[in-house]
């Protein structure tokens, strides 16, 4: 008997390599996660560092799976049927001092995005964002998603607040409010969101938990 592969990587490929009506349990790469590509044929290559993404998987039942998983090694969390929970997961595993971030206001809708950059650069690490890790925005809509490489430098934009149902002990240390908050003028931060004009629904989590992985 075949050995079941380990990691975002080994399962991507195997779920590649399979007819699509033989794919039914077996993991893969969620759509428009990390390591997806353009498409169901793209190379998905190992990286050098940990980077998180998620796997899928649709059961017998007509259910879908999620796991976070990385794209530079094995590891693999545990199943999880929200999609925000397996990004959370990944992300502990690749950035482990990611819930210790401050939180910040999202890019201007109108304004400057340069000047926002700066601002937001001044509270987290030095290199954070070239290494793909998350930023964490203060956002109220769509029911606080987690978005796939909208960071400054790819990685994860996760909300906040959010409710961490898992690890409510880790919580308020996780979450401070925002240390760049009043370094923003009110012309700027009286009008925040999301410039990027791609849908929601790309990356988001439905109210029963269910995603198509392609």
């Amino acid at each position: 008997m075949t050995e079941e592969p380990r990691g975002a990587v080994a399962r991507h490929r195997l779920w590649q390599s399979l007819p699509p009506d033989e794919t039914q349990g077996v993991w893969c790469i969620l759509i428009n996660q990390p390591g997806w590509g353009r498409g169901r044929g793209d190379h998905v290559e190992e990286t050098e560092e940990h980077q998180p993404t998620v796997l899928a998987c649709r059961t017998s039942e007509g259910k879908q799976q999620r796991r976070g998983a990385c794209l530079g090694c094995d590891w693999e969390g545990p199943d999880r049927r929200r999609l925000n929970e397996a990004i959370e997961d990944a992300n502990d595993h690749a950035f482990p001092d990611w819930r210790n971030m401050p939180s910040v206001q999202p890019p201007p809708r109108f304004g400057s995005r340069l000047r926002w950059l700066e601002k937001v650069a001044k509270g987290y690490p030095p290199g954070w964002f070239q290494r793909g890790a998350p930023i964490i925005t203060l956002r109220e809509e769509s029911n606080g998603l987690h978005w796939a490489m909208r960071a400054p430098g790819g990685g994860y934009d996760i909300a906040s607040p959010y409710d961490w149902p898992a690890k409510k002990s880790r919580q308020m240390s996780a979450y401070q409010p925002s240390l760049l908050e009043a370094e923003f003028d009110s012309g700027i931060a009286g009008e925040m969101g999301y410039a990027a004009s791609s849908g929601m629904e790309e990356t988001g989590d439905s109210h029963d938990g269910e995603e198509n992985e392609g």
